[in-house]
């Protein structure tokens, strides 16, 4: 099974970026071109390859390595094989005609709710800290609170997917934590993830291909169900806090952005670029700005992963980081919310 991981990262790698070679023609064709205007400043129309890499190559190699290789987690990658596809799938026709926010994370909801309700595992029944020593068990709020969970999720990787290689490169970290946190029978699917994530966040660094709302939906449906397939069998990633560590930056930067519109009188979604990634690029530039997300999202992460000890020490400090940067890039800032 060792070799399996290698051999899946490598396969899904080349597939994705044939697919993203050849596969312009076939975005063309189906209208998933990002053309420039308005809040877009690219220069030309982009293709958006994300939702069609989830949806050809990231759901038939799941589908065709449990199949091939079955085993006791066989319904649950099935499961979430499916709910990805037909969430990017529901972001691909977003892409195309444009969708109410609500109404799609409605739909997305009853996705993961009807995969919870069918395979209990995808459910958190429990919520631990202290490396697993404190827990608080869900109960009958389980796959309520797990929907909402996820429903956050990809709405907050969805809100920060507006920059070249951050959503990807956030993507492919997570998927690498989860790849090296799971089970050794479980690491070949995720590194399918690893795989396709890698080859994404190369082309779209350069500005090549952009995810869509296809390609941020679907990826962040299957980072949150995996982790919380992972968490809930891992002998790393044991304390709930961990895994929240992960994701505590761009679900925190949601929150912000959703109350302040709120209290502004506007829409919780309406677009504008008040987001942490648009003022770490307004105030440090683009390259500075990426690395300073990356670094605010992985470092408390990856040490918390080594000394998981250190989770909540971790924990306080990424909040402290996040308002200082926040503050800092907004110094002197007056237009709260810019839309152009």
């Amino acid at each position: 099974m060792t070799l399996n991981i290698p051999v899946m990262i490598i396969v899904s790698f080349l597939l994705t970026v044939a697919l993203i070679l050849t596969g312009g023609g076939l975005a063309n064709k189906l209208g998933l071109m990002d053309v420039p205007g308005g809040r877009k400043k690219h220069m030309h129309p982009t293709p958006l390859m994300g939702g069609l890499t989830v949806i050809l190559i990231i759901l038939p190699l799941m589908i065709a390595y449990s199949l091939f290789f079955p085993s006791y987690f066989q319904s649950a990658i099935l499961a979430i094989a499916t709910v990805g596809g037909l969430i990017a799938a529901l972001a691909i026709v977003d892409d195309r005609v444009h969708i109410s926010p609500i109404i799609r994370l409605a739909i997305s909801a009853l996705f993961f709710g009807v995969a919870m309700a069918l395979v209990p595992g995808l459910q958190i029944g429990a919520i631990t800290w202290d490396g697993g020593a404190e827990y608080i068990s869900l109960g009958r709020y389980t796959i309520i609170l797990t929907v909402l969970a996820l429903i956050a999720l990809i709405n907050a990787i969805n809100m920060a997917d507006g920059k070249n290689g951050l959503v990807t490169g956030l993507c492919f970290g997570f998927s690498l934590i989860l790849l090296v946190s799971a089970r050794s029978d479980l690491a070949p699917i995720l590194g399918i993830l690893v795989g396709a994530t890698s080859a994404l966040f190369v082309f779209n660094l350069n500005g090549k291909i952009f995810l869509g709302d296809g390609g941020s939906y679907g990826l962040a449906a299957f980072v949150g169900m995996f982790a919380i397939y992972v968490y809930q069998r891992s002998d790393i990633l044991i304390s709930a806090d961990q895994v929240g560590l992960m994701f505590m930056i761009p679900v925190g930067d949601m929150a912000r952005l959703m109350i302040a519109r709120i209290r502004a009188g506007e829409s919780p979604m309406k677009p504008d670029r008040n987001h942490l990634h648009h003022l770490l690029q307004e105030r440090i530039g683009w390259r500075s700005g990426l690395f300073t997300y990356w670094g605010m999202v992985f470092f408390p992460t990856i040490v918390a992963f080594i000394l998981p000890s250190s989770n909540w020490a971790m924990i306080v400090l990424s909040f402290v980081c996040y308002c200082l940067v926040l503050a800092y890039c907004k110094r002197d800032r007056k237009d709260v919310f810019p839309v152009a």
